[in-house]
């Protein structure tokens, strides 16, 4: 993970608590920032182990069928997905804990957060007045118009996170910035959140910037 990718995840954590912590310092948010990657690190733990134990069971269960019937086949799709859900957490864990390790190392992940925050707070009305203008012109597919209100919390924050950086830096491409964004909100979001993310991003590129 590079700096400014622990950066944008670091914002967009911390953006995300602005309705409750507005008068919160950027280093505090980020601080905040970091328990949440903490307590998210700390659920999926839970979650590997209670897939390894239902893994474990699993064989258990599995291994006295054979006993009972030698000729029975095991039930590869079972174990597939089972593992398959275990890699996908640890992954998730791992991430969690390399951005956590990233920000002890290395203070430029610190900044890059603190700016966007600071950039976000600074231009706030204009960012959001941006992102509602852009969401107007996106049709639902009842052919109606998007609304702030009617996307998703997560979606939202990162949209936010990502005109921000779009309008006020320099420093990356769209490509990359709107890659980035889409990468959050399939981390954080749903599985559509990614798709509609990439749509909006580029609109708003193509009419905005």
């Amino acid at each position: 993970m590079n700096t400014r990718t622990a950066g944008r995840e670091l914002a967009f954590l911390a953006i995300g608590q602005l309705s409750q912590s507005s008068e919160l310092s950027p280093d505090k948010m980020i601080l905040a920032a970091t328990r949440t990657l903490r307590d998210f690190a700390k659920s999926h733990l839970k979650k590997v182990r209670k897939d390894i134990t239902k893994l474990g069971d699993f064989f258990f269960h599995e291994e006295l069928d054979q006993q009972a019937d030698p000729q029975k086949e095991l039930d590869w799709k079972n174990i597939q997905d089972s593992v398959s859900r275990l890699e996908t957490a640890a992954f998730e864990v791992q991430e969690a804990l390399d951005l956590v390790e990233l920000l002890n190392q290395d203070d430029n992940a610190h900044r890059y957060a603190s700016s966007l925050i600071q950039a976000y707070r600074a231009n706030r009305e204009s960012i959001d007045s941006m992102l509602a203008q852009t969401l107007e012109s996106n049709k639902t597919a009842d052919g109606k118009s998007w609304s702030t209100e009617r996307v998703l919390a997560v979606d939202r924050t990162v949209l936010k996170i990502a005109i921000t950086e779009l309008s006020f830096f320099k420093g990356a491409p769209a490509v990359v910035v709107i890659d980035e964004a889409m990468k959050l909100s399939e981390k954080y979001g749903t599985e559509e959140s990614p798709k509609f993310v990439n749509g909006v991003l580029a609109d708003f590129v193509k009419n905005v910037t």
